[in-house]
């Protein structure tokens, strides 16, 4: 009995430990896995029971076994490729991963072990496939023990055990619409099309495959391709290469080769699959202009001298965007008096929130530069002027100023808020230095940021965002006034109450674990006593 208890215990342990591996491995992918923004979306294909709720635990058991048994494999094959080929022993690549609610494919980093050299020309660039594909390459390759790392992709929850396999960008942006159904299942370590051919079969009949499986996605239909892939691929070794080519010919490569699309149209592909791995939004952004975010809400006595701040600007190449969440005071009636063709407003059907709001205006905004106004605070007149041109002296795509308080009646309160000359994601992590007034960014690097519906410290969400792709750079010249003690500002509320907004950021908006969040909500306020400390300055 007592050994039944002991191997009960043991075997609740592993499986605890298991979940939170994977959930953990999961919100680490999460950070490097973005959208395809750049692509027109497509209707999202419903999943089955065993799809959606069965499959992944099962992936997670199979991820987790292989990693453990073959474990001296992973080992050895790691000292190979460190021996033949140096460093580093992992290759990764964006691959287009599940289409998410939006209709675009998620891309993210998939894992193998490295099977090429890096050798480059004399003008730095990469030297062709079959030059770089070492012998001890090749053999990997037929072997299919570079592709052992995916059991990671597959434990973090952006790969399947079956699945399509996940093409490159580039051969995804050469899908029809009807093509791209295939990325409404997971992408998997093998599929219908591996046990079908490989890399041996037409782009077309591999395509076709992948649509029979998201036909029918069952229990029954992934066991048989686990099996068929086991006999295929590692005992058969067949279908691994494509007519002696070193690596298999891109789909766009081989719409070209057979006519199927002319030299304008693959360019434009080509382009587009660029802008994705780049991460840019598809959004022709007009160079030098500024857009301006300003979500409203209930702020009339204040608006009007809000928007004059950005009527005197000495930088006057900027749009500005309002969206209203259905104030009640008389909003609208001031902002018919304001005539001017570079401000756009638009009012929210129902109140909704600044997330929301923000959210809408940035999917309006067509500047090369976003910068933020709340609809109560106020601009020096040279604050875009200076703040432009500190960003393109110094390359910055991220950057913040300082500000000074003001009290409800514009009067000010002797303190000015400054913060670190760089910030970091994880100093971002550890706190919000920039004041949304200040905050600058580059759309062209950047792209679009949209954020989780969170009531409050939605500023804060977008800022951990951005950071995740540039650090923040201080302007340290005072250039913005923050209007403190309005009723219903963060700075009236208690600090009980903004502990709880914070611990829901992380929870919600950064999905994190409740114990992550708790330790970050902590970090948080330690690091805002010390903000208080070193970068409140009082006159």
């Amino acid at each position: 009995m007592l050994k039944k208890k002991v191997i009960g215990c043991i075997a609740t342990g592993a499986v605890v430990a298991i979940a939170i591996t994977s959930k953990v491995m999961a919100n680490k992918a999460k950070k490097t896995t973005y959208v395809a923004e750049a692509i027109d979306p497509i209707l999202p294909r419903k999943m089955g029971i065993y799809e959606k709720y069965v499959k992944r635990g099962i992936d997670v058991v199979c991820a987790t076994g292989a990693i453990v048994v073959f474990s001296p494999i992973y080992l050895g094959v790691s000292l190979l490729v460190k021996t033949k080929l140096g460093s580093p022993v992992l290759f990764t690549q964006d691959r287009p991963g599940l289409i998410g609610p939006d209709g675009k494919e998620t891309v993210f980093k998939m894992y193998k072990f490295r099977s090429m050299t890096d050798e480059r020309d004399e003008n730095g660039d990469l030297l062709p496939d079959d030059v770089r594909l070492t012998k001890f390459g090749k053999w990997l390759r037929n072997t299919s023990l570079d592709e052992l790392p995916e059991a990671f992709n597959i434990l973090n929850g952006t790969m399947s055990v079956i699945g399509p396999r996940p093409q490159l960008v580039r051969d995804m942006v050469f899908m029809s619409d009807e093509q791209r159904m295939r990325h409404t299942a997971k992408p998997g370590l093998s599929g219908l099309a591996q046990v079908n051919g490989r890399n041996a079969i037409s782009w077309e009949d591999k395509i076709d495959w992948d649509l029979k499986y998201i036909d029918k996605v069952s229990f029954k239909g992934d066991l048989k391709i686990i099996f068929d892939t086991v006999m295929k691929a590692f005992i058969k070794q067949e279908g691994i290469t494509q007519d002696d080519m070193a690596t298999a010919e891109d789909y766009g490569d081989y719409l070209l080769r057979t006519e199927k699309v002319d030299s304008k149209e693959y360019k434009d592909k080509q382009y587009m699959a660029k802008k994705i791995l780049n991460g840019e939004d598809g959004i022709e952004r007009v160079k030098g202009l500024v857009s301006i975010i300003m979500p409203s809400y209930n702020t009339a006595p204040f608006i009007e001298e809000t928007i004059q701040s950005v009527l005197n600007q000495t930088y006057t190449n900027w749009e500005l965007i309002i969206v209203d969440d259905c104030s009640t005071d008389k909003t609208d009636e001031i902002l018919q008096t304001i005539m001017d063709d570079r401000i756009r407003y638009y009012k929210n059907e129902v109140n909704s929130g600044a997330a929301v709001s923000r959210n809408k205006a940035l999917r309006e905004a067509r500047g090369q530069w976003i910068a933020y106004l709340d609809s109560d605070d106020l601009w020096m007149p040279d604050k875009l002027e200076k703040q432009i041109r500190f960003m393109e002296d110094n390359g910055y795509a991220f950057s913040y100023t300082n500000y000074e308080e003001i009290d409800t009646q514009g009067n000010k309160t002797g303190i000015t808020v400054t913060g670190p000359k760089k910030i970091t994601k994880t100093g971002m992590f550890n706190y919000c230095w920039p004041g949304c007034l200040t905050v600058m960014f580059d759309a062209s690097k950047i792209g679009l940021i949209q954020i989780e519906d969170i009531k409050k410290n939605n500023d804060y969400a977008m800022w951990l965002k951005v950071c995740c792709k540039a650090d923040c750079y201080l302007l340290d010249e005072c250039l913005g006034q923050y209007r403190k003690g309005r009723l219903g500002s963060v700075s009236t509320h208690s600090i009980k109450t903004m502990i709880g907004w914070h611990y829901k950021l992380y929870h919600e908006a950064e999905d994190m674990g409740i114990f992550s969040s708790l330790f970050n909500t902590v970090r948080n306020l330690v690091f805002g006593y010390y903000k208080k400390k070193r970068y409140v300055r009082k006159q």
